[in-house]
């Protein structure tokens, strides 16, 4: 028999339900930002209509999704995240190469933050495409309740947009350590050679790939479908600086 404390929080306590005194979560909002930009983002309680209920949820910036970010490529900017809620948060930039202590991964690479804390992040886009952002202390509970958001990364070369495979199984994302190609799938050679952070694997199928990784730190490779990732499909892997005198390619 598990022995609780009498002050253990309870899941009321956790996941609070009250919508008095919320606002109404908004549509996102579209932000162009411009080389330097910084950009406020509150992590907040809000309140959502769903089915003639009225449901506490969280927003950033009070909307579900969150504001779409769009960025030129080679663009850098700020973003100073408040936490408004009652648990611990971070945000994690899916598929941005940036640096590590800027990833997102409590204990790994930031301590989270706490309730009524900040933290600014430092974001680079060195790639074009489309990439997304979303918590990762308790994904299975802050992503559902409306922490996510899109961010367009706009190419400098307008050819760049390949044809896309909607196709879904296991999503395998690798954090910012560096990029991959899929090389092949169950042997067959693959025709689209393009950079890539996550790799959608089918069912009996295996994807060999070739990770490029050029940023040193302790990163996270997992599914991301939020209930496999938390019932244990993620590992981690360091990656060590090149030694003096050897260039990281």
């Amino acid at each position: 028999m598990i022995d609780v404390p009498g002050d253990a929080p309870s899941a009321a306590d956790l996941f609070p339900a009250e919508v008095d005194g919320l606002l109404d979560a908004r549509p996102p909002s579209v932000e162009s930002l411009a080389e330097g930009a910084v950009l406020p983002l509150r992590i907040v309680p809000v309140r959502k209509h769903i089915g003639g209920r009225q449901l506490r949820m969280l927003g950033y910036n009070g909307s579900i999704p969150g504001p779409l970010l769009k960025v030129r490529q080679g663009t850098s900017v700020s973003v100073e995240v408040t936490n408004e809620t009652d648990l611990d948060q971070t945000v994690h930039w899916h598929g941005l190469r940036l640096d590590n202590r800027f990833d997102g991964v409590p204990y790994e690479t930031q301590e989270p933050i706490p309730p009524g804390g900040r933290f600014a992040y430092e974001l680079r886009f060195p790639d074009p495409g489309l990439y997304w952002y979303h918590p990762h202390v308790r994904e299975d509970y802050g992503q559902e309740m409306g922490l996510y958001g899109q961010i367009v990364v706009q190419p400098a070369d307008p050819g760049y947009w390949p044809p896309v495979d909607h196709e879904m199984y296991h999503p395998f994302h690798v954090h910012g350590a560096g990029r991959f190609l899929v090389l092949a799938r169950s042997g067959v050679p693959e025709p689209n050679l393009v950079w890539k952070d996550t790799v959608l694997v089918r069912a009996g199928e295996v994807v060999d790939i070739l990770l490029e990784v050029d940023n040193p730190g302790r990163w996270m490779a997992h599914c991301h479908i939020a209930e496999h990732n938390e019932s244990g499909m993620m590992f981690s892997f360091d990656v060590l600086p090149a030694p003096p005198g050897e260039v990281a390619r």
